[in-house]
This record gives C-alpha cells, sequence and structure tokens, in this order.
C-alpha cells in the first residue's frame, strides 16, 4: 500500500470515529464493476465513496448544501432511501453517436433536519460513472449560500487540469501530481488570468490511477439557474471540494422545489473510456423541441483567420482593410461553394467595433450588405453564419437579443456565433447570472429557429440533448492562440479529448495549413520547399505539421468545423483540403482507439449517414510510431484506405508542411504502422467498397 493510500485510508477511519454509520445504502453499476457506498454518519453527515475494479477512486467524502435558512451538512437524519433501476435508448439530433443508452441503478436518499426540513440526495450509478445531485424540497424561494460536495481521491493520480478561475478557462494545461496542484503550479497554468480560485482547478479534470491504470474525470452535468463549479484543492486532507462561482453570499435565489447540476464521476480502465462517455449527456432532461429538422451539422469557412493574421480588421474605420465587406464575403461565399461547405461566418459586420460603442445587432456597416449576401449565398447553397461580439457588455446584449435574433431569421439565417470578450461588469462569467444568460441565449435562439455557437462561456454541461440548437463552445485555449498569442503547448491537443471535449462539442477552428508565417512581412521566412528558416524568428505559429490539423476534425469532437485557413492556402494544398472536404461531423458510432492523455490519441468514428470510417491521431512532441488495428470494420469487407500521413521530413518545429497521401485497399483484418511526426499525427478516410 502507498504511503498516500494508507494516509487516505487513516482519513476515513477518522471520519468514522467522529461519526460512526448510522444508516447506509449501497448499489452496483449495471456491469458490476463500479460500486456507489452511501452512509450518514451518527454526526448527521452525508458521505459517499466510489468502488471501480475493485479500486476505491473516491474515498468516504462528505455531502451537503447550505442556505441562508437551513443548513445541510450536519444533523441529519436519514427518513427514506429507495433503490431503483432505468433502461432507455434514445437517438440524438446530431451526436458522437446514432444512438445512446442511458441505463443506471440509482439511489435516491431523503434526508431531514431537527426543524423537518428536508434534503434529497439522487445518485445514478452508470457503467461508466456517477452522477449525483441534491433537490431543496418545499415551498417558495430558498438561497443558497454554499455546496459541500466533496471528492476524496484514492490515491495521488496523475492528473491533467487547468486553474482554478470563475471568469476564464483559457489556461495551459498542468500534468502533475495531484499533490503539485499548488499556487506555483496554478501561476503556471493561468499566466494572465483576472481572478483566481486560491488553489483549486476548473473542471473537467483528468486523472489517472498509476497502480491500476484505471482513469476518472470530475464535471458537472445539467447546469440550469445555478453557478458554475470549480474544485477547491486541500492537500492535506487529499480532498476536492466543490466551491460555487461568483462573488455574492448567495450564490443562487431558487424556487423550490430545486434539483441542482448534477456532479459527475467519469470512471474507466483507459483513457479512451473518458472520450467514449455519454454520461453527462444522459444526466440531462430529453430534446425539449418539437422540431429539430432545421438544425444541420455542417462545416464552414469564414474570415475569422484573415483578422487574426493582420491581413484585415473587424472595425470599419478606414485605417486598416475591413473584413466584413460583401465583396470579400462573397469571395468566402464562392469558395465555400466549390468545395460543398455549407457556411460562411461573418464576424465585424455590425455597428460598434472598435471606438468603444455599444453594438447594435440589426445595423450593419456601410460596405455590407446582408439582403445581397443573404441572396448571393442561398443561390450558391451556403449560408451565412453571424456573429455577435458582446465585449462583455452583457446587458446591451440582453436588451436587443430577441430583436437580433428576428433580424437574422428574416434573412433565413440559421447560425450564430456569441462572444464575451472582456470583463462583465458586477459579474463573473461562469455566476447564476451569467449562466442564465448564456441558457437565455440557446433557449431564444430556438424560437427563432437559430443555432448557437457561444465563445468565452461557462463549460459545457451537456444541455445540447435538451436544446440540441446549442451546437458547440469554446471555453478552451483554442487555435487562435497559435496566431497572436504565446501560443499552446506541444502538449495541449493531446490533452483537450480528454478535458474540455468530455464536456460537450468545442469550437477549436481546425484546418490551418499556413504554418509557420501569417502575413506578407513574415512570408519571406519560409523556403520553397516548406522548410522553416531557422535564422528568422517567428513572432507566432503553429505548433503542428498539417497532417495534424487533418487529425482535429475526428480526434476533436464538434457537430460544426470550421476550415479556419485562408482559401488561398487552401487552393495551394488542394489535395490535403479533400479531407476536409470528405470527413463528416455527424457520427454512428465513437471509438478512442489507444490513447495516453497529454502524450497522444488515436480516434475512429463512423458516419452516421454511410458505412465509411474515419480515424485520427495526434502526438505530442515526441514523434511515434502506432499501430492501428482495423478490427472496428465490418468483417468480409473491403475498405479503400486514404492515408494522410506526416512526410519523412516532417516536424512541428521543421518541415510542418511535409505530407504524404497513400492508397490501399483494406479490411478488417488489416493493421496499419503509421508514423507520427513531433507534433504530428494522421487522417486516416476508410471507405467502404
Amino acid at each position: 500500500m502507498s504511503p498516500m493510500r494508507r494516509l487516505l485510508t487513516l482519513s476515513s477511519l477518522l471520519l468514522m470515529v467522529v461519526g460512526c454509520c448510522a444508516d447506509k445504502g449501497q448499489i452496483s453499476s449495471p456491469d458490476g464493476r463500479t460500486t456507489l457506498n452511501f452512509v450518514v454518519t451518527e454526526a448527521g453527515e452525508a458521505a459517499y465513496s466510489l468502488t471501480f475494479n475493485g479500486e476505491e477512486l473516491v474515498a468516504l467524502s462528505r455531502l451537503g448544501i447550505t442556505t441562508t435558512e437551513v443548513d445541510y451538512t450536519q444533523g441529519l437524519e436519514l427518513v427514506d432511501i429507495e433503490s431503483g433501476t432505468f433502461d432507455e435508448t434514445w437517438r440524438p439530433v446530431w451526436g458522437q453517436y446514432s444512438e445512446i443508452r442511458n441505463h443506471y441503478n440509482s439511489l435516491t436518499a431523503t434526508l431531514q433536519d431537527n426543524d423537518g426540513n428536508r434534503l434529497v440526495i439522487e445518485m445514478r450509478l452508470f457503467d461508466d460513472g456517477l452522477g449525483l445531485r441534491y433537490t431543496l424540497v418545499g415551498e417558495g424561494v430558498a438561497s443558497i449560500t454554499d455546496e459541500r460536495t466533496e471528492f476524496t481521491m484514492g490515491d495521488d493520480y496523475a492528473a491533467h487540469w487547468i486553474a482554478g478561475s470563475d471568469d476564464d478557462a483559457e489556461f495551459d494545461y498542468m500534468h502533475t501530481p495531484l499533490s503539485q496542484i499548488n499556487s506555483d503550479t496554478m501561476a503556471q497554468s493561468a499566466g494572465h488570468v483576472r481572478a483566481l480560485i486560491d488553489c483549486g482547478v476548473s473542471t473537467p479534470i483528468a486523472m489517472k490511477s498509476l497502480d491500476s491504470g484505471n482513469h476518472i474525470a470530475i464535471h458537472e452535468a445539467a447546469l440550469w439557474h445555478y453557478p458554475g463549479m470549480i474544485l477547491a484543492w486541500d492537500n492535506a486532507t487529499h480532498r476536492f471540494t466543490t466551491l460555487l462561482a461568483g462573488d455574492s453570499v448567495v450564490k443562487s435565489e431558487v424556487t423550490l422545489p430545486f434539483s441542482t447540476p448534477w456532479r459527475t464521476i467519469i470512471v474507466g480502465d483507459r483513457a479512451g473510456a473518458l472520450v467514449e462517455s455519454s454520461m453527462v449527456l444522459n444526466l440531462n432532461e430529453p430534446c425539449a423541441l418539437e422540431d429539430t429538422s432545421w438544425i444541420k451539422p455542417m462545416k464552414y469557412v469564414g474570415v475569422w483567420w484573415e483578422m487574426h493574421l493582420k491581413v484585415s480588421i473587424w472595425d470599419c474605420d478606414g485605417s486598416y482593410p475591413h473584413c466584413a465587406t460583401t465583396e470579400n464575403v462573397k469571395r468566402y461565399i464562392d469558395f465555400a461553394s466549390e468545395n460543398g461547405f455549407g457556411g460562411v461566418l461573418v464576424e465585424g459586420w455590425n455597428i460598434g467595433w472598435g471606438r468603444g460603442e455599444r453594438f447594435d445587432y440589426t445595423e450593419p456597416y456601410p460596405d455590407f450588405d446582408m439582403a445581397e449576401l443573404a441572396r448571393y449565398a442561398e443561390e450558391r447553397g451556403v449560408e451565412i453564419i453571424g456573429h455577435h461580439e458582446t465585449y462583455a457588455n452583457v446587458e446591451n446584449y440582453e436588451v436587443q437579443m430577441a430583436e437580433a435574433y428576428k433580424y437574422y431569421e428574416s434573412y433565413g439565417i440559421n447560425n450564430v456565433k456569441t462572444g464575451y470578450v472582456g470583463a462583465i461588469a458586477g459579474h463573473k462569467h461562469y455566476d447564476r447570472w451569467m449562466v442564465d444568460h448564456y441558457n437565455r441565449t440557446v433557449t431564444e435562439g430556438a424560437k427563432h429557429k437559430l443555432c448557437i455557437d457561444i465563445h468565452e462561456p461557462i463549460h459545457s454541461t451537456g444541455i445540447s440533448r435538451t436544446y440540441p440548437n446549442l451546437m458547440s463552445a469554446e471555453g478552451m485555449r483554442g487555435q487562435e492562440w497559435q496566431a497572436w498569442n504565446s501560443g499552446n503547448s506541444i502538449d495541449h491537443n493531446p490533452t483537450l479529448p480528454f478535458t474540455r471535449n468530455i464536456a460537450g462539442p468545442m469550437d477549436f477552428t481546425p484546418g490551418i495549413f499556413d504554418l509557420r508565417y501569417h502575413n506578407t512581412i513574415n512570408s519571406a521566412a519560409a523556403t520553397e520547399d516548406g522548410s522553416v528558416n531557422s535564422d528568422y524568428r517567428y513572432d507566432y505559429y503553429v505548433n503542428s505539421t498539417l497532417a495534424h490539423q487533418l487529425a482535429q476534425y475526428v480526434v476533436f469532437y464538434s457537430p460544426i468545423q470550421m476550415a479556419a485557413d485562408l482559401p488561398d492556402n487552401y487552393r495551394q494544398r488542394d489535395d490535403a483540403l479533400q479531407f476536409i472536404r470528405d470527413v463528416p461531423v455527424d457520427w454512428a458510432t465513437t471509438r478512442c482507439l489507444d490513447a495516453e492523455i497529454g502524450d497522444y490519441v488515436v480516434t475512429a468514428r463512423r458516419d452516421k449517414h454511410s458505412d465509411d470510417w474515419y480515424v485520427g491521431g495526434i502526438t505530442d512532441g515526441q514523434e511515434r510510431t502506432i499501430d492501428v488495428a482495423l478490427d472496428f470494420l465490418d468483417i468480409n469487407r473491403e475498405y479503400e484506405a486514404v492515408l494522410y500521413r506526416d512526410g519523412d521530413k516532417a516536424g512541428w518545429d521543421s518541415y510542418p508542411t511535409d505530407y504524404a497521401i497513400e492508397r490501399r485497399t483494406v479490411t478488417s483484418t488489416d493493421r496499419l504502422t503509421i508514423r507520427m511526426a513531433s507534433g504530428g499525427g494522421f487522417a486516416l478516410q476508410l471507405k467502404a467498397i
């Protein structure tokens, strides 16, 4: 037994000495591999522990919640406990699977204090983990001040995390033992951040037991009318405790009865199990929309990247070329139509950019003709994707939201990307008021048949099951950081599938082909053969190879994916662009074939609308050779394999655009040995014959 595990066992025993178990309950997951133990101690504290494959991943951890009127963390009596089971299969509008099984065993405990106030704790145990939440019963209004949901970790797991903040999530991932979460490592993760939670982490956080290889991830689901969750870490007790975002004493005023968001613990015996889990979705309510025919996954292009590269700017002030002109957007519409992309994202089209004005969401700049562009796009089978930046003036957006959505609806615009850059006056990005706002954009958008892609948001929590017009979100350091800031670490991308992406679709904006220089000033820095001039200092560049960029369309999940680079850069490498043309964004099934968090990942997905499969692999700064077994393919069937791989000279820091394309016929009995260069990857199309 490790010293840390021995310490934790003693900690659990001490808790039991303080209050021996008065009441308890136990359930197992449907497959029997996971066990939940629930107890109420003689001190009246509710607590639980979680065991997976014989390993106690979460040691005895206390539960509770407080309001201004009642303390539900102690002095409680168990008055009722019920067990149950549930099993259904449902079909998402879009997703990583065409069908999802929602199968769990449940334990529901009703607790009461000396004054007769009651709290219900509901626990659902799936094969892939645990969801638990509180329900405040009764009538009237309750003012929630705190939540004490603890996660006492079973050992000093290897953890993959970002710094805790209730105002930002665009941080570097840290890869440390849990015992090394401290102010120094938080500072390394956060860097620029405005507001940090002292010694805490944001979720999802992923962990690995080095003894068993079991994996665990903590997050939340179904976030409605409640602030976001941050986890405070106490190394002395080896315990995470839930903190609620926001500065006010009352974190959420709610109408009773009220159920909190679910606290989720995903478990698996390998890293890929975290990617394959649908538990966060399953803990959300079924689809609330009767008609979803207008919700369509797509690939799109847009003017976004050229502004990051200083080719043009958002503002129309005459000092520099404006991005969102009628003429320029038509060029992108033509490119989208030629290549089968469904939309063109247009940022910088409306009055208010760059001069400290309040944005007007129904008034275009004079050089942007919305009616003409909507007509032009429709004729070519493409649609305009709208854009609403707020610069954190959320009250201004709230006032205009309904009219702004009607405006888009009148032009047949079906999608909008929103943004919240900056500090929000009187609020944090993840407090209750802002959570309500983010969710209101989704529900109001549904009234106008408008799909939403939120940037600078609270982390995703699976509410896209209920409102599938919430297509994607940012909530992490995306590709844009490669263009104008310090860039992303080389292990950032192989971490995202197991952290941010398990929360829900993420708008990473993949597909950059021009990896080493980004404007005419820097263009002389690359040699004709695609190598890097080592004597030239590059201010910003993308830390990957071109093959790695292609792989992102499979490895990173979103039902809307951007082909983010400039049309001219794609035209120069049209053979590589073919993979982006072909790759779907809506899937029938998903399998993570091989992975080590932060090091590499290989993911396979089958197209929802054909029998074709796609495989993507990416690696960190270490070159790797991967052996890919094709046993997921249909037996007794041939496939045409088109492999987009790193070239023999490729590396993220030298010859990043060196790639090769190979073709062969394969079956389910074949294996492919594929080299991934440093910062590299591969993309594989398997077309059923």
